[in-house]
């Protein structure tokens, strides 16, 4: 009896329980991935004894934005660039400019041997005892410099300053004359000689306006690479064909060697045809004259070429015009003044190799010319008369 009477109290304490754990609702289940939070109590107040129910929770806040990263000191350096990053491409190599003295082309350095007032007259030559002497200022302009480099700054109009000193004599049929160029302004970034060339030529009268010129010149390569030598060999004739007109021109050869200071295997020479033509305008009385005209040289034979050059380089030669205008004033007796304008035909600016390295005339290049002469007759006093009056 007393053994059933437990088991029935028993029985129902544990009815009772159950009845409340059916009446207290579940708590909602968190979030999947995230584990329940445990409210904390606010700051200043105790947490709640235990077994009294925690105080509600209040509404959870958003998330705080994590803290601002302090800057990083100025000093601090960078990160390594990225190593596997490709580098950039590389521009491509520059052509190669070649300086050899001698891929070039070349005539004789200096433009007219003829006399200013044998210019006005019917005859080639002055008249026997005739004797000229005179100076000139040929100022060079180019696109090029000394160099002859592409890119670097040309010549400007007083950058290059010759002065050429001239005589002629003239024994009748013959005549001789002479010239020298001297340097006398240059840029200051250059150190050429001083004398850059000269000439003798001697001209023979073959009849009534026909003569034959021979003509030795040579002079300095530019950078002190040594010396340049030439011969020219012309026929001329001459033909007025009024009181205000006259035609001239000349038909020959021209050979030009280079004297190189470094040591060559084979010569470097140049021969060329040469064509030149000259028409004149004057007054009644020869007291005033003007004249223009061009000279042509074609290539014809040269050494070394492309094909078989020498260590030291090779000549290229192409055909070249020379264009020039003068004018003359001789109405003082005695004396001539005159200017001429040049335009040099020499090479391709962008190819330097096609040039050669003389000052005078050695690449493309203008040339402004103001000269004065003064002339003596030395003929017998009977003889002056008709000399000096064939020239007027």
């Amino acid at each position: 009896m007393r053994l059933a009477a437990a088991l029935g109290w028993f029985l129902g304490i544990g009815l009772s329980f159950g009845r409340a754990e059916a009446q207290i609702p579940p708590r909602p289940a968190a979030p999947a991935g995230q584990p329940p939070a445990v409210p904390a109590p606010p700051p200043g107040q105790p947490a709640p004894p235990p077994g009294q129910p925690a105080p509600p929770a209040a509404p959870a806040e958003q998330p705080a934005a994590p803290a601002e990263q302090p800057a990083a000191p100025v000093d601090e350096p960078a990160a390594p660039a990225d190593e596997t990053a490709a580098p950039p491409p590389e521009p491509p190599p520059a052509p190669p400019v070649i300086e050899s003295p001698t891929l070039a082309y070349e005539a004789i350095g200096g433009f007219d041997s003829s006399s200013v007032r044998a210019s006005s007259a019917n005859s080639l030559l002055l008249p026997s005892g005739g004797l000229e002497v005179g100076g000139e200022m040929t100022l060079v302009t180019s696109e090029l410099s000394l160099r002859r480099v592409p890119g670097d700054e040309g010549l400007a109009f007083t950058d290059v300053g010759f002065l050429s000193l001239n005589g002629r004599y003239s024994f009748g049929p013959v005549e001789l004359a002479a010239a020298m160029a001297l340097l006398v302004k240059q840029p200051s970034t250059t150190d050429e000689l001083v004398p850059q060339n000269g000439s003798l030529t001697g001209r023979v009268a073959l009849g009534d306006g026909q003569a034959v010129t021979l003509r030795l010149a040579g002079g300095p390569l530019l950078e002190d690479r040594g010396l340049w030598e030439g011969a020219e060999l012309l026929l001329a004739a001459k033909r007025a064909v009024h009181s205000t007109l006259v035609f001239q021109g000349a038909l020959g050869g021209a050979f030009t060697h280079l004297s190189l200071a470094e040591d060559t295997v084979e010569p470097f020479w140049l021969g060329e045809i040469v064509v030149d033509a000259e028409t004149i305008l004057r007054t009644p009385s020869r007291m005033f004259s003007v004249w223009v005209g061009a000279d042509l040289r074609f290539p014809v034979a040269h050494n070394p070429d492309i094909d078989e050059p020498d260590p030291s380089g090779f000549l290229a030669p192409t055909t070249r015009l020379n264009v020039h205008v003068g004018a003359a004033y001789s109405y003082v007796e005695d004396w001539d003044l005159y200017v001429r304008l040049a335009v040099l035909d020499r090479g391709d600016k962008a190819e330097p190799w096609t040039t050669l390295p003389i000052l005078d005339g050695g690449f493309d290049q203008q040339q402004f010319t103001l000269g004065v002469l003064h002339r003596w007759d030395l003929a017998r006093p009977k003889d002056r008369r008709r000399s000096w009056s064939s020239m007027r």
